[in-house]
Protein backbone atom coordinates (compact mmCIF):
# COMPACT_ATOMS: atom_id res chain seq x y z
CA UNK A 1 0.00 0.00 0.00
CA UNK A 2 1.20 3.56 -0.91
CA UNK A 3 0.62 5.77 2.04
CA UNK A 4 0.74 10.07 2.46
CA UNK A 5 -0.10 11.67 5.07
CA UNK A 6 -3.12 14.15 5.61
CA UNK A 7 -4.19 17.03 7.32
CA UNK A 8 -7.84 16.93 8.58
CA UNK A 9 -9.17 20.76 7.21
CA UNK A 10 -13.15 20.05 7.83
CA UNK A 11 -15.07 17.59 10.07
CA UNK A 12 -19.30 17.30 9.64
CA UNK A 13 -21.19 14.99 11.40
CA UNK A 14 -23.38 12.84 9.60
CA UNK A 15 -26.11 10.40 12.00
CA UNK A 16 -23.51 8.38 13.53
CA UNK A 17 -20.88 8.88 11.69
CA UNK A 18 -18.26 12.05 10.40
CA UNK A 19 -17.15 12.60 7.42
CA UNK A 20 -13.88 13.78 7.62
CA UNK A 21 -12.32 16.10 4.97
CA UNK A 22 -8.36 15.65 4.30
CA UNK A 23 -6.04 17.18 2.54
CA UNK A 24 -3.02 16.70 1.40
CA UNK A 25 -0.54 17.60 -1.17
CA UNK A 26 0.18 17.02 -4.72
CA UNK A 27 3.97 16.29 -5.07
CA UNK A 28 6.09 16.84 -7.87
CA UNK A 29 8.77 14.02 -8.86
CA UNK A 30 11.13 16.95 -9.29
CA UNK A 31 11.51 17.31 -5.77
CA UNK A 32 13.67 13.64 -5.43
CA UNK A 33 15.42 14.28 -8.31
CA UNK A 34 19.04 14.53 -8.20
CA UNK A 35 19.40 16.62 -11.21
CA UNK A 36 17.18 19.01 -10.35
CA UNK A 37 19.58 21.74 -9.91
CA UNK A 38 20.72 21.62 -13.87
CA UNK A 39 17.30 20.86 -14.99
CA UNK A 40 14.81 23.25 -16.67
CA UNK A 41 11.73 21.04 -15.84
CA UNK A 42 12.90 21.51 -12.34
CA UNK A 43 13.13 25.25 -12.54
CA UNK A 44 9.78 25.28 -14.06
CA UNK A 45 8.00 23.06 -11.55
CA UNK A 46 9.36 25.12 -8.67
CA UNK A 47 7.79 27.81 -9.84
CA UNK A 48 4.36 26.94 -9.73
CA UNK A 49 2.57 26.77 -6.47
CA UNK A 50 1.73 23.16 -4.98
CA UNK A 51 -1.26 22.00 -5.72
CA UNK A 52 -3.56 20.65 -2.60
CA UNK A 53 -6.29 17.79 -2.92
CA UNK A 54 -9.25 17.36 -1.02
CA UNK A 55 -10.26 13.39 0.10
CA UNK A 56 -13.72 12.90 1.42
CA UNK A 57 -14.08 9.94 4.27
CA UNK A 58 -16.17 8.51 6.50
CA UNK A 59 -14.56 7.68 9.60
CA UNK A 60 -15.66 6.14 12.97
CA UNK A 61 -12.80 7.17 15.12
CA UNK A 62 -12.57 10.61 17.03
CA UNK A 63 -10.31 13.14 14.51
CA UNK A 64 -9.68 17.04 15.54
CA UNK A 65 -9.11 19.73 12.85
CA UNK A 66 -5.69 19.93 11.88
CA UNK A 67 -4.64 16.29 13.09
CA UNK A 68 -2.37 14.70 10.94
CA UNK A 69 -4.16 11.25 9.39
CA UNK A 70 -2.83 8.19 7.21
CA UNK A 71 -4.13 7.65 4.03
CA UNK A 72 -3.53 4.86 1.19
CA UNK A 73 -4.05 3.46 -1.86
CA UNK A 74 -3.38 0.01 -2.32
CA UNK A 75 -0.16 -1.10 -5.55
CA UNK A 76 -3.04 -3.26 -7.42
CA UNK A 77 -5.08 -0.16 -7.82
CA UNK A 78 -2.56 1.86 -9.69
CA UNK A 79 -1.52 -0.55 -11.69
CA UNK A 80 -5.11 -1.24 -12.57
CA UNK A 81 -5.51 2.27 -13.59
CA UNK A 82 -2.08 2.52 -15.49
CA UNK A 83 -3.20 -0.36 -17.81
CA UNK A 84 -6.50 1.37 -17.92
CA UNK A 85 -5.07 4.49 -18.98
CA UNK A 86 -2.45 3.59 -21.29
CA UNK A 87 -2.48 0.18 -21.90
CA UNK A 88 -5.76 -0.04 -23.61
CA UNK A 89 -6.19 3.34 -25.96
CA UNK A 90 -2.56 2.13 -26.82
CA UNK A 91 -3.35 -1.45 -28.02
CA UNK A 92 -7.15 0.10 -29.68
CA UNK A 93 -4.53 2.26 -31.54
CA UNK A 94 -2.77 0.18 -32.69
CA UNK A 95 -5.07 -2.41 -33.86
CA UNK A 96 -7.20 0.05 -35.65
CA UNK A 97 -4.48 0.97 -37.98
CA UNK A 98 -3.59 -2.36 -38.93
CA UNK A 99 -7.09 -3.47 -39.20
CA UNK A 100 -8.10 -0.69 -41.33
CA UNK A 101 -4.85 -0.75 -43.60
CA UNK A 102 -5.62 -4.24 -44.05
CA UNK A 103 -9.46 -3.45 -45.01
CA UNK A 104 -9.01 -0.35 -47.07
CA UNK A 105 -7.52 -2.32 -50.29
CA UNK A 106 -10.53 -4.81 -50.04
CA UNK A 107 -12.87 -2.04 -50.22
CA UNK A 108 -11.05 -0.69 -53.23
CA UNK A 109 -9.60 2.64 -51.43
CA UNK A 110 -6.13 3.42 -50.98
CA UNK A 111 -6.56 6.89 -48.98
CA UNK A 112 -4.64 6.99 -45.38
CA UNK A 113 -6.59 9.60 -44.71
CA UNK A 114 -9.59 7.12 -44.31
CA UNK A 115 -7.14 5.11 -41.46
CA UNK A 116 -6.34 8.14 -39.51
CA UNK A 117 -9.72 9.23 -39.33
CA UNK A 118 -10.65 5.67 -38.13
CA UNK A 119 -7.96 5.29 -35.79
CA UNK A 120 -8.24 8.83 -34.38
CA UNK A 121 -12.10 7.89 -33.76
CA UNK A 122 -11.38 4.58 -32.38
CA UNK A 123 -9.08 5.55 -30.02
CA UNK A 124 -10.85 8.52 -28.64
CA UNK A 125 -13.96 6.18 -28.27
CA UNK A 126 -11.53 3.86 -26.28
CA UNK A 127 -10.47 7.12 -23.49
CA UNK A 128 -14.36 7.81 -23.39
CA UNK A 129 -14.94 4.20 -22.17
CA UNK A 130 -12.26 3.92 -19.58
CA UNK A 131 -12.43 7.33 -18.14
CA UNK A 132 -16.68 6.25 -17.46
CA UNK A 133 -15.10 2.95 -16.29
CA UNK A 134 -13.37 4.49 -14.13
CA UNK A 135 -15.53 7.06 -12.73
CA UNK A 136 -18.08 4.05 -12.04
CA UNK A 137 -15.27 2.52 -10.25
CA UNK A 138 -13.74 5.54 -8.44
CA UNK A 139 -15.01 4.71 -5.25
CA UNK A 140 -14.42 1.25 -4.84
CA UNK A 141 -10.98 0.74 -6.74
CA UNK A 142 -9.39 4.02 -7.55
CA UNK A 143 -9.91 5.81 -4.43
CA UNK A 144 -7.81 6.18 -1.30
CA UNK A 145 -8.60 4.18 1.60
CA UNK A 146 -8.05 5.68 5.50
CA UNK A 147 -5.85 3.93 7.60
CA UNK A 148 -5.12 5.37 10.81
CA UNK A 149 -5.27 8.62 12.93
CA UNK A 150 -2.35 9.75 13.85
CA UNK A 151 -1.41 10.20 18.03
CA UNK A 152 -2.38 13.20 18.92
CA UNK A 153 1.59 14.08 20.93
CA UNK A 154 2.48 14.81 17.04
CA UNK A 155 2.71 17.93 15.93
CA UNK A 156 -0.60 19.39 15.46
CA UNK A 157 -0.94 21.78 11.94
CA UNK A 158 -2.96 24.89 11.83
CA UNK A 159 -5.27 24.25 8.99
CA UNK A 160 -5.59 28.18 7.88
CA UNK A 161 -1.72 28.17 7.64
CA UNK A 162 -2.26 25.74 4.66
Amino acid sequence: MIEEIGVVSEIKQKNDEQIVLVETQIKSTCGSCEAQSNCGTGSIAKAFVRKKELLRFEVNETVSLGQKVKIGIPEESILKASLLVYLIPLSVLLLSAVLMQSLLPILGFQAEAWTIIFTFLCTFISFKLVKKHIKNNENDVFYPQFISVLPLDQEKIDVKQL
